[in-house]
């Protein structure tokens, strides 16, 4: 009697187990879910900071870009506003004299 006893025990302690592996199974299933979610979430905030980085880096390089060469952005202005003046008290006749192209 002892026998059928100690396999009824081993029986339902292989069942408990099958339930306690299946419920661990379940909950690492779910948890590398979450890991995967969480490193999905962690790499696009990654991403998100890298851009903003580089775009402020890119703003950077051109302000160094133009007040490295302020003087000839200047003349060139100054040329700009000199030749709309000249074209304007021409009466807006431009370089052409008036004279259309055919």
């Amino acid at each position: 009697m002892t026998g059928i006893t100690a396999s009824i025990e081993n029986l339902v302690s292989s069942i408990i187990g099958v339930f306690t592996s299946l419920l661990h199974s379940i909950f690492d299933i779910f948890r590398s879910l979450l890991n995967t979610l969480l490193s999905s979430v962690q790499g696009v905030a990654a991403m998100a900071g890298t851009f903003i980085e580089s775009v402020l880096g890119l703003f950077k390089s051109l302000l160094g870009f133009l007040m490295s060469n302020i003087l000839i952005i200047g003349l060139l202005v100054a040329a700009f506003v000199g030749y709309t003046a000249f074209v304007q008290q021409k009466g807006g006749k431009g370089v052409t004299g008036g004279k259309k192209r055919a």
